[in-house]
Formats: structure tokens, C-alpha cells, sequence
């Protein structure tokens, strides 16, 4: 059960019982009055002896029962006013004892006692505790000093011990038995609260576990589509570079007419390619087969020492291709920059030689600081389109030569040059980033 409902189910029960002890309240009230009447009908009245009679004349009947009926209505009012209602009790025994004492009084003065003693204040009960005590003990030392007899204290002390005592010690008693059956019934709502608390931590720990496990699904996610696409970008930039090569070599030696000595430079450059292709693809079937990717590893480590290679290559397609740079631009270079630089201007022949074949090419390595820039230039120079068709552009050369310039924090630029042809501008930060350390406290 939640804490609302059982806080809600114990105010229900407090109201019922509320209602119920004002009825108790009536039902002995009205109990007390009867018993009393009989009492008086069967003549236990003037229980207390004085020295020449009552005090005041006996009433009527009347009389006592009006008398009865006032202390009836503070039985009423008991649990609301204890001490209040006591004290109107006492004034009731004082003239009920002038006319010398009844015992319908004194059953409601011992209700009325029982009443203060139940529900009157911490305060209040430690003082009547203490008159009630002290009467008790005057009350028997004065018997015994006026009978000079031991037995009249012993009496009188049993006497007030009986009305004024006995129905306090009664509702101290039930009053202790009440607290502590409210103290278990506390410590059970405590207990149920830290339930419903322990529930509730237990539920908001599955729900992190639940998020913890979906941005874990995310992160497997998502380092799965970056190795795709680093897979993607080097299948891009390391095999359809070899094929589109052989593709322009075979297409340029089919539209010229047969020439022993041309046709088998082609089939040498077209055999090179294929066994590049396929060591490069031998080299990324092994790293894929290891368990780990190093970060910033490749398919095929190539580097900027083996631009000639590229040059060459180009070269023997009929291609014109000019190397004018900074000897040194390449020198001391990191390796992830080393190989997007190489990467870049791998790709940006190959792309002059699928759209421009035939058209000069000038490809220019400058360092700039701490920058190197790369620039491959063609004039784009109309001739026949070798065979093959649009099998040979993919469409994404341009978006694998961005993302390996702006992966190293550099840019890449491409488009038609001012002058004509088409320029591809690549700049890459020449050293590693460095780390600042922490300032000292």
C-alpha cells in the first residue's frame, strides 16, 4: 500500500473512532445517570459522617439527581476539557459531600479522574498526580490523628487510595499500553514509506540501467557507422583509384588504333595497377581481420614519398603532369597528415584523368608555416571521354578528400579556376596538435 493510501485509510479509522467515543461518551453518561438514580432509590447516600449530622440539610431526591445530572453533562465534555471537567467534578463531590456523600457522585468523580489522567497535558497530570497524593496522605494522617487508632489511617488511606488513585493508575496504565501501540503503528508507517522509498530508488536504478544501455546501443551504433565510412573512404581512395587507372588504360588503348609497342605499355601499366589493387587489398582484408582498429590506421599506409609513383602513373596515360613544389614541404610531416596528403592528391589525378584525359596537370606541395598546402591543378582540356561510362565516378571523391583535410583540423577547396579547368586545394596542419598541461595551483 502507497503512503497516500495508508495515510487516507488511518485518518478514515481516526474519524470512526472519534465518532464512536463521543457515543461511549453519551452511552456512559447516561449509563452513569441510571446507576446513580438506583443508587439513591436504594438508599446509598450520606457515606461521609460528621460530628452532629450534614452539613447542609438533606435535599430531596430532586435535588440529588439534578446534582447527578450536572456531573452526567461534564462526562460529556471530558475527553475535549479533562481538567476543565474534573474540576467542575470536584465542586459536584464538595456539595454532594456537604449533604453528606453519595456513591453516584463518586462514580462520576472517578470517571472524571480517569478522564484528566487519560488525556490531560504531561503538566497537568504530574499535578494531580501530586494533589491526589498528597490528599491521600493528609486525609489518612488526619483519621488516624482524630481516632487515635492505626487501623483509621489504614482505612482512611485505602479509602482515598480507592477514589482517587486507583482510576488514575488505571488510565496511566492504558494511556502507556496506547502510546506505545501508536509508536508500532508509527514505526510500521515509517517502514512502509522506506518501502515505497526502496521501491522507488530500485525503480529509478533500472530506468539508469535502461538509459545506460541505450547510450551504449548508441555508442556501438555509432562507432560502427564511423568504421563504415572509414572503410568506405578507403575502399574509395585506395581500389577505385587502381581500377578507374586501368579503366582509362584499357579505354585509351581501345579508341587508338592497334600499335604493338603502345598496347603492351598499356597492359604493363594495367597489370601494375591490378597488382597494386590487390596488394592494397590484401593489406585491408588483414587489418579488418584484426580485433582492434588503431585510430588514424588505414587500409594502405600511403605516404607522400610515393607521389612519383602517382606522377608516373598518370604520366603513362598520356596525361602531361608537372611537379613543381618545396622539396622540403614533405619533410618531418605527421603520419596522418603524410597520408591524407597523399590520399588527396591520389584521388585528385585520378578524378583530371577521368573528367579531363589528356589535359596538363600541375600538382604543387607548399608549406606554409605550420600548414601544407596541396594543389592539383588541370586545364581541363576537351578530349574523347574514355570507356567505361559512370561506372567509373562513384560521386563521392570530393566528400572522402573533405573529410580526410577537415578529420586533421585543415580545409579542402574544389571548383572551376579562374582561368579555366578545375583546381583542387588542400590545406593540412603540418605538426601534431599539442596538448597545453594544467596550470599549477
Amino acid at each position: 500500500m502507497s503512503s497516500a493510501g495508508w495515510w487516507s485509510r488511518d485518518g478514515a479509522l481516526r474519524q470512526v473512532w472519534r465518532l464512536e467515543d463521543r457515543r461511549n461518551d453519551v452511552v456512559t453518561a447516561v449509563l452513569t445517570f441510571g446507576l446513580g438514580w438506583l443508587f439513591y432509590e436504594v438508599g446509598l447516600v450520606d457515606l461521609v459522617s460528621f460530628q452532629g449530622g450534614p452539613l447542609v440539610a438533606t435535599p430531596a431526591l430532586e435535588w440529588r439527581l439534578a446534582l447527578l445530572a450536572v456531573g452526567c453533562l461534564l462526562i460529556l465534555v471530558k475527553r475535549r476539557h479533562p481538567m476543565l471537567a474534573l474540576a467542575g467534578g470536584v465542586v459536584v463531590m464538595l456539595v454532594d459531600l456537604a449533604w453528606g456523600g453519595s456513591l453516584a457522585i463518586t462514580l462520576v468523580l472517578w470517571d472524571l479522574l480517569y478522564a484528566a489522567a487519560m488525556w490531560g497535558s504531561p503538566r497537568a497530570r504530574s499535578w494531580l498526580w501530586g494533589v491526589a497524593l498528597a490528599l491521600t496522605v493528609l486525609g489518612s494522617v488526619a483519621a488516624g490523628e482524630a481516632a487515635r487508632d492505626v487501623r483509621a489511617f489504614v482505612y482512611m488511606g485505602m479509602q482515598l487510595g480507592a477514589v482517587l488513585l486507583l482510576p488514575m493508575w488505571w488510565a496511566t496504565n492504558v494511556r502507556q499500553k496506547s502510546e506505545l501501540a501508536d509508536l508500532e503503528r508509527e514505526r510500521a508507517d515509517l517502514a512502509a514509506r522506506d518501502a515505497a522509498s526502496a521501491a522507488r530508488t530500485a525503480e529509478l536504478e533500472r530506468e539508469r540501467a535502461s538509459d545506460l544501455e541505450r547510450l551504449a546501443a548508441l555508442d556501438r551504433n555509432e562507432a560502427v557507422r564511423a568504421e563504415r565510412a572509414a572503410m568506405a573512404r578507403d575502399l574509395h581512395d585506395v581500389i577505385a583509384s587502381h581500377l578507374s587507372a586501368i579503366a582509362i588504360h584499357s579505354g585509351a588503348a581501345l579508341q587508338l588504333p592497334p600499335d604493338a609497342r603502345r598496347d603492351r605499355a598499356a597492359l604493363e601499366q594495367v597489370r601494375a595497377s591490378a597488382v597494386t589493387s590487390l596488394e592494397e587489398m590484401r593489406s585491408m582484408i588483414l587489418l579488418l581481420r584484426t580485433e582492434r582498429r588503431v585510430a588514424d590506421s588505414v587500409a594502405a599506409p600511403g605516404r607522400l614519398a610515393e607521389i612519383d609513383a602517382l606522377l608516373d602513373a598518370a604520366r603513362a596515360t598520356g596525361t602531361p603532369v608537372v611537379r613543381d613544389d618545396d622539396p622540403v614541404a614533405a619533410r618531418g610531416l605527421p603520419a596522418a597528415a603524410d597520408q591524407a596528403l597523399y590520399r588527396i592528391a591520389q584521388e585528385a589525378l585520378t578524378n583530371a584523368l577521368k573528367h579531363a584525359p589528356g589535359a596538363p596537370v600541375a600538382v604543387d606541395l607548399r608549406r606554409d608555416g605550420d600548414v601544407v598546402v596541396l594543389t592539383v591543378h588541370d586545364d581541363g582540356a576537351p578530349v574523347p571521354a574514355p570507356l567505361g561510362g559512370t561506372a567509373l565516378s562513384a560521386g563521392t571523391g570530393l566528400l572522402t578528400m573533405r573529410e580526410r583535410a577537415e578529420g586533421l583540423g585543415g580545409t579542402l577547396e574544389a571548383g572551376p579556376a579562374p582561368g579555366g579547368g578545375w583546381t583542387v586545394r588542400a590545406s593540412v596542419p603540418a605538426v601534431a596538435p599539442v596538448v597545453a598541461p594544467e596550470a599549477a595551483p
